[in-house]
């Protein structure tokens, strides 16, 4: 099984490897983007100097799942909460992070390739729509958003499924 493009959602694609440029990836044959290239600095650059991860998932019913991943007092701190239509909010205590902090940022971009997802994702709006917004802060280097309201990145799904147990501890 190939490698899912995360443009495109298709797995019609190969690896490569560039020995001029240094680098490493993958091709999508169906959408012609490069995705996960590196050349063995890039992402680990990246996952060296995240200091932050925001993830908020808007569902149909209008409630909002919001998850914030960063440093409290020498721990990374996972803390859930739910927002619901009438805009009552339930925080759900902070859970220690620190031990899965390095294989959530391997995660994030070198297995669902979070740099390459499309920055804005926008489908047919109809009201009531789902959404899904992600922030990502680094020490010196510029923060990336990723935003979606009723078309979502294929990878998403990934994310989904990693925090669901989260807003179950309410």
């Amino acid at each position: 099984m190939n490698v899912i493009c995360p443009k495109c959602g298709k797995e019609n694609t190969t690896p490569f490897s560039d020995i001029e440029l240094h680098q490493h990836g993958f091709e999508c044959e169906d959408c012609h983007n490069d995705f996960g290239v590196d050349d063995g600095k890039k992402l680990k650059e990246y996952e060296d100097k995240l200091t932050e991860f925001y993830f908020e998932r808007t569902y149909k019913d209008q409630h909002v799942e919001k998850l914030t991943i960063k440093e409290i007092d020498g721990e990374i701190i996972l803390t859930p909460t739910i927002i619901y239509p009438n805009k009552m909010m339930q925080p759900i205590e902070g859970v220690n992070f620190t031990s899965y902090w390095n294989e959530l940022k391997v995660l994030f971009f070198e297995k669902i390739f979070i740099l390459d997802w499309n920055r804005i994702n926008t489908g047919l709006l109809l009201g009531n729509d789902e959404g899904f917004k992600i922030e990502m802060k680094f020490d010196n280097l510029p923060s990336i958003n990723i935003t979606g309201t009723n078309k979502f990145p294929p990878y998403l799904v990934v994310l989904d499924q990693l925090f669901k147990d989260f807003f179950n501890l309410a």
